[in-house]
């Protein structure tokens, strides 16, 4: 089966601003963030289940390898859909929690 990798719009727009911080910076770094993002959502969608489960029902947590990153996700049908990006030392905010 061939999944596909839906961002919600937060998600999106969280790891846009993330590579738009690191290029500041460093564009070769934001660079070698967005190819790890790439190559960890290939390595996903082949199995989907390698990541860890979040203490959210249904959603599932993935390290980006050497990033400081992380993001959320569920497995809906034939998608992965990323529901949340962040830098892993960020606490992490509940499900309908405003921080």
């Amino acid at each position: 089966m061939t999944l596909t990798v839906v961002w919600s719009v937060q998600a999106r727009n969280q790891f846009v601003a993330t590579l738009t911080y690191i290029a500041k910076e460093n564009s070769l770094s934001a660079e070698m963030v967005h190819q790890r993002v790439n190559k960890s959502l290939t390595l996903l969608c082949d199995s989907p289940e390698m990541s860890v489960s979040a203490p959210t029902a249904g959603v599932r947590t993935y390290a980006v390898p050497k990033t400081g990153h992380s993001f959320d996700y569920r497995l809906v049908r034939d998608q992965i859909r990323i529901q949340r990006w962040y830098r892993q030392r960020q606490k992490p905010v509940s499900a309908g929690v405003n921080a």
